[in-house]
This record gives structure tokens, sequence and C-alpha cells, in this order.
């Protein structure tokens, strides 16, 4: 989307482009706009005063979860400096234990995996859950289908990474050799998804996998010109803006574009990618907890940036 670098491994940054793009195309315009599934946050999860506080002027903070299936097995909190030139993009694992707010007409749970708050209310949930696990205040979400990743990944052409050892997973079905490679649509998404291949098979080993593609995907929109062919543009825009849900005050090419434009300055190599701090929690071997005061003290980092 534009110069809108934060977009480009986002996987919906050509709604900018096509809006400069579009001009007094009205009708394409039109259908772009209509593509887009918002949320209203509020009505969802409460007043704005019952949320941590705004930060005007300083970092803007984004959810972005991936849809898999029905689940959200990836969540991104992606915090965006004042000046919109540096980000930091923080994983929370799926089989964190946290405690979970109540949700629409679903009581709070002292214990529950993180990727859970989806499934019982939705992309809302998952921000009320981040909201009261971090003290922070998440300004937007953005929910990317996989399904769609996948297709948007194939429409610029597949992206070339660097795999550190071979990967057979039978689970995921991808196959590849050591090496530099450049996976398609069905690839990368299986290389995001796989586990049980590599390292321990842990949920936090596939973190660093998709850290690692989101690298090599940013890489290659940064060197590309790939808003120069405008029919392939709007395709890819047409895909990309079925693929998402935002928020209501997200949830327009106008908005959209607005963002790109304050994030002009974000390249790449200012993108710094972490994990949340966990540690194994005891009475489930196969979860983990938040690991304090080092988990406490990344959510401080990040409402104080």
């Amino acid at each position: 989307m534009a110069t809108v670098h934060l977009k480009r491994w986002l996987g919906v940054a050509v709604v900018a482009g096509v809006v400069s793009l579009a001009g007094g195309v009205a009708y394409g315009y039109w259908r772009l706009d209509g593509n887009l599934q918002t949320v209203n946050l509020e009505h969802e999860i409460g007043p704005a005063e019952a949320r941590p506080p705004k930060t005007p002027g300083q970092t803007l903070n984004v959810l972005v979860l991936g849809k898999d299936d029905g689940r959200s097995d990836t969540a991104m909190v992606v915090n965006i400096n004042a000046a919109g030139d540096r980000a930091k993009v923080i994983s929370i694992p799926r089989d964190t234990m946290v405690a979970r707010p109540a949700c629409g007409t679903n009581p709070p749970a002292s214990k529950v995996m993180f990727n859970s708050a989806f499934t019982t209310g939705g992309a809302a949930c998952a921000v009320k859950t981040v909201e009261a696990m971090s003290g922070i205040r998440i300004d937007h979400f953005i929910q990317i289908d996989f399904s769609g990743f996948a297709r948007l990944v194939d429409a610029i052409g597949g992206v070339e990474i660097e795999i550190d050892e071979p990967i057979h997973d039978e689970k995921s079905g991808l196959s590849l050799d050591a090496g530099k490679t450049t996976l398609n649509g069905q690839q990368a998404l299986a290389f995001v998804r796989t586990r049980y291949s590599i390292g321990d098979g842990s949920d936090l080993n596939r973190i660093k996998q998709q850290h690692k593609f989101l690298q090599a995907l940013s890489a290659k929109l940064a060197n590309e010109n790939w808003l120069g062919d405008p029919v392939k543009t709007f395709e890819l825009a047409d895909d990309a803006t079925k693929s998402i849900v935002t928020d209501e005050d997200l949830g327009s090419l106008a908005k959209l574009a607005d963002l790109a434009e304050k994030l002009h300055g974000l390249k790449p190599d200012a993108i710094t990618y972490q994990t949340l701090p966990t540690e194994p929690y005891a009475p489930d071997p196969n979860r983990v907890q938040p690991k304090e005061p080092e988990a406490d003290q990344l959510w401080e980092l990040v409402g104080a940036a």
C-alpha cells in the first residue's frame, strides 16, 4: 500500500497503493471498499473507559491475527513508534496459559490457552484478552485468513527463503531441502504452520519460522516494483481485501491509506521480532505461561515506547 512497509508483511499492503492507482475509478474503489469486513470493538468489548487508555501522538499497537480453519493460532502485537519508522513484532504463543476476561455472554476464565479467546469470542475477545494480560491499548486489529495469505504469496510470485535444515513434515505436507528455495503459496502456508519436524516441535519453533518468513516477505516487497502493473495490483488488492477483517476504525480503504501515510518511513530492517517470554506451565508440560518479571517488563517497554 503505497509506501507502507508495515503492510508489506501484514499481507494487506496493497490497499493504499490501489487507492492511489484507482484515482477516479469509482467502481473499483467501491468494490474494494465493499470487500472489507469490520468489527465494532466498542460494542463487542465495552466502552473506551473500561479499556487501557490510548496514547495519542505516541505509539500505535495493532494486533495481527492469522485465522486458520476457524481458529487463530497466530497472534502478533505490532508496536509502531510515534514517527512511524520503527516497529516491534511481539508474538504470543498459542499455548500460553492466560486469564481470559468475560467476552459477550461467556464468563471469564482464570486459566485457558491464549488462542481459545478467539474461539470463544472472535477477534474482539482476542483483543480484550491481550489488553487484560498486557495492560496496553490495542488501537486496531487485522485478522488475515490463511487461505487468502497463500493466494497473495502466489500473486507476488512466491517468496525466496533460506532453509536452515531439511524439513519433511507429514502433518503440514511440507518437504524442503536445506538451502535457498522459493516458496509458493501452499508451501508458504505449510512453512508458517510447521512445528513438529523442526527443533523440539514446540509452538515457539513455529513462531521462529513465521518471523523468518515475514522477514523474507518484507525484503522481497521492499526490493520489487510490485505496484507497477495496475491490473495485477487491483487483482491483488481485491484478493487481499476479501481475506481480512479489521476493527471499524480501520475498516475502509481511506482509513487504511491514512495509516499507510503515517508509516511511510518504516523499512524492513527497522522491524524487530520478539516472542513473549514464557516458561513451562507446571500442571501441563504441553503448555507454557508468561515468564515473570520478563513478560511484564516487555509490555512496559511497549507501553512506554
